[in-house]
């Protein structure tokens, strides 16, 4: 990606905060990032209803607080049901229906993710409804993984405009269906919305699942095939996670991984830390300034933008060493990272539009470790030769292999 290049030998070069035109700022800085965003967000509301703006009047404010505040404790709720133990049962599923084949390992972490991810959004749908949801994904993925942009014919934007029209359709049915009791209710993250939607409006509510669901095609996949990639071309790694793997019974790692993964799997999670350091999408993040914003010397104003790059911060070298290279012993508790100033390290995105599913993906990332060091086999035919290509997300190039039992 060439602006991402020139980003950054702007950044080593000058500094890591300039402007790249006379209406957008590149923070690259970690801890000006977090106040900018945080000041930025600070007031963030959901917008009005879809019935108050057709009839011209303003809906009562809700805060965008209240919607995460209902599905943290959610995802809470989950993780102590066995949350772990069911992503784990289906990702296991996932990985056996495509035993042995040869596969292109990139598409195939996207699908595996979402299969994976969907039912903590929506726990269960008819079979239709289903399918519209998951349709709505694969297009999203597609978009994803074109390395260069198409044009679209006009009969090809109705059909995605029809595919995205149903998705809605199905999620609305669902949660008018739980709301009235015809439908069971379930411990999935719509559900967390039901109690609100006397606040929050049928349209606001269907477009904050949406909004999770679009997050977590992309992003989580991506992540997931970077992973495969470093497991693929690191064998003495891969040897180590399967030797502390093997060594940890199912129950206590299912139990724990999502509170402590430090401490049921420490070298697990250091190479899944690092993975998520090199390689955490998306690349970078342009936001529109909502309100004034003056801190210290600098003032930003509406319709202005700045740019923020998880991945230009994770590569900085005035706060990581030798930041290019693939180390997870850096995470060790006695290594030295320079101090990392806050904000130096921001997988899951700048707060406080974090990613709410941040414990969540970490789990995804070391029960996929656990599978394929314990159950499963990853073989990759020349893995140096595979490369990364940098896009909206890192991911690698003509990376297949297959799959198989133990």
């Amino acid at each position: 990606m060439d602006l991402l290049r020139d980003l950054r030998d702007r950044c080593r070069k000058e500094s890591n905060v300039f402007w790249t035109s006379e209406d957008e700022l590149a923070v690259f800085d970690p801890e000006l990032a977090q106040k900018i965003n945080s000041a930025n967000y600070s007031d963030l509301t959901l917008p009005d209803k879809l019935s108050d703006l057709l009839l011209g009047r303003k809906s009562t404010p809700v805060s965008w607080k209240q919607v995460r505040t209902a599905w943290l404790n959610q995802l809470h709720h989950l993780a102590a049901s066995g949350g772990a133990h069911q992503l784990a049962a289906r990702m296991e599923g996932f990985l056996d229906r495509r035993l042995d084949h040869n596969l292109d390992l990139v598409r195939f972490a996207q699908d595996l993710s979402v299969r994976a991810l969907v039912p903590t959004v929506v726990a269960e749908l008819p079979p239709r409804s289903m399918q519209r949801v998951l349709g709505a994904h694969d297009l999203r993925i597609e978009g994803l993984l074109t390395s260069a942009p198409r044009r679209r014919s006009m009969a090809k934007m109705v059909e995605t405009t029809l595919v995205l029209l149903r998705a809605g359709f199905a999620l609305r049915g669902e949660l008018r269906g739980r709301s009235s009791g015809r439908r069971r209710r379930r411990l999935d993250l719509m559900d967390a919305l039901v109690d609100l939607l006397p606040v929050l409006g049928m349209g606001r509510a269907v477009a904050a699942v949406n909004g999770v669901l679009a997050a977590i095609a992309g992003p989580p996949g991506a992540v997931l095939a970077c992973l495969l990639f470093e497991l693929a071309r690191r064998p003495e790694w891969a040897a180590r996670l399967a030797a502390e793997l093997g060594a940890i019974a199912p129950e206590d790692l299912y139990s724990q991984v999502n509170a402590a993964p430090g401490r049921v799997a420490p070298v697990t999670y250091r190479f899944v830390k690092e993975t998520l350091r090199m390689w955490s999408p998306p690349l970078l993040l342009t936001r529109s300034v909502r309100t004034e914003l003056n801190l210290g010397e600098l003032c930003l104003k509406p319709g202005q933008r700045y740019l923020l790059s998880p991945h230009l911060i994770h590569r900085d070298a005035r706060n990581w060493k030798d930041p290019d290279t693939f180390d997870p012993n850096r995470w060790l508790p006695e290594a030295q990272r320079k101090g990392c100033p806050a904000g130096s390290y921001v997988p899951f995105g700048f707060p406080p539009r974090a990613c709410i599913g941040a414990a969540l993906g970490t789990t995804m990332l070391m029960l996929i470790c656990y599978l394929l060091s314990t159950r499963y086999l990853l073989q990759v035919p020349n893995p140096e030769t595979v490369k990364m290509s940098l896009g909206a997300a890192a991911l690698p190039v003509d990376f297949r292999g297959t799959v198989s039992r133990r």
